[in-house]
């Protein structure tokens, strides 16, 4: 799904992701796709590179949002111990045979090892969150700044064997993501977000990154709560602008 325009600033990304948003006319509910079962068994546990949002004013931010548009979402929104913007999917904890993509624990801790000296070098900065935004099945904050995020995202992606780096399909558009629509017309969401794509931005200082362990928790619970029982293991804190 072709969510951006390579080689065109950010803004123009964000306007185009809400103007395909806005033509749609229905959300796509890629959470129920298959039974919870099968979705387990295809679903391995993520690894990733992650920014994890726990600024108190930024979260509050998020949660007024999430709080706006539940109303309009079949699934609870993401738990806020769980909002994030992603930096880079490193792939999958391998689980028995060495498939393509996939990690052992042990080399995950080489990684983040590799990536905390890397990021140490780095200094904090600051971005701007929101306003909110959609792709065709989640509803998101945009998140604004001058280039670091990518740079960060180069930098957590080299620590990664070039023959192993997977490549993104499309350029990082920075986001965080607040909750899945389900299936839903999109006129109505379209109405209740539009005057919110006009509020200012608040301010978020980017201080550390994460590697984490991301899965789908085990147990009985309705799938509009999958958000809620997913499990986010952070295996190694990254923090930026370390001085000995």
């Amino acid at each position: 799904m072709n969510t951006t325009i390579p080689g065109k600033s950010l803004d123009a990304q964000f306007d185009l992701l809400w103007q395909r948003f806005s033509r749609l006319p229905r959300t796509v509910d890629s959470l129920s796709r298959w039974s919870m079962r099968v979705r387990r068994w295809l679903t391995p546990i993520n690894v990733s590179f992650i920014v994890p949002i726990t600024d108190p004013a930024v979260c509050d931010y998020l949660s007024n949002l999430q709080k706006t548009l539940a109303p309009y979402m079949d699934y609870a929104p993401q738990p806020s111990e769980k909002l994030h913007v992603t930096l880079y999917q490193i792939g999958y904890l391998r689980a028995g045979l060495p498939l393509s993509n996939t990690w052992t624990r042990a080399e995950l801790d080489e990684l983040s090892d590799k990536a905390r000296e890397l990021f140490k070098n780095l200094p904090p900065f600051t971005v701007k969150v929101g306003p909110v935004n959609a792709f065709p099945n989640v509803a998101i904050a945009e998140v604004h700044d001058d280039g670091q995020l990518r740079l960060l995202e180069r930098a957590a992606a080299s620590v990664i064997p070039d023959d192993r780096r997977v490549v993104p399909t499309y350029p990082l558009i920075p986001h965080i993501t607040l909750g899945y629509f389900g299936n839903r017309p999109v006129t109505p969401i379209v109405k209740v977000l539009r005057p919110f794509r006009t509020q200012p931005p608040i301010t978020l200082t980017i201080d550390r990154a994460a590697m984490t362990l991301y899965y789908r928790g085990l147990g009985s619970y309705r799938t509009k709560h999958v958000l809620r029982h997913s499990v986010e293991d952070i295996i190694a804190n990254l923090p930026l602008g370390v001085t000995h």
